[in-house]
């Protein structure tokens, strides 16, 4: 996948220095602060979530019949 690096990113604030850094930069250009990376837990936590939902969902489902 490629970035437009020319692209308006939404910033976030450095825990360690408070500037604004682009969202799409993994570490501060001032003081080398570097952002924590997601998990995989985090990036499928939607998935995982759902799945769970369905499993819990589907005996309801099936006893009503």
């Amino acid at each position: 996948m490629k970035i437009d690096p020319h692209a308006d990113f939404p910033v976030r604030e450095c825990p360690g220095c408070a500037v604004a850094v682009p969202a799409n930069e993994n570490r501060c250009p001032i003081c080398g602060y570097e952002f924590p990376a997601r998990g995989l837990l985090h990036r499928n936590l939607l998935w995982i979530v759902l799945l769970c939902l369905a499993l819990l969902l589907i005996p309801l489902f099936l006893s009503l019949r």
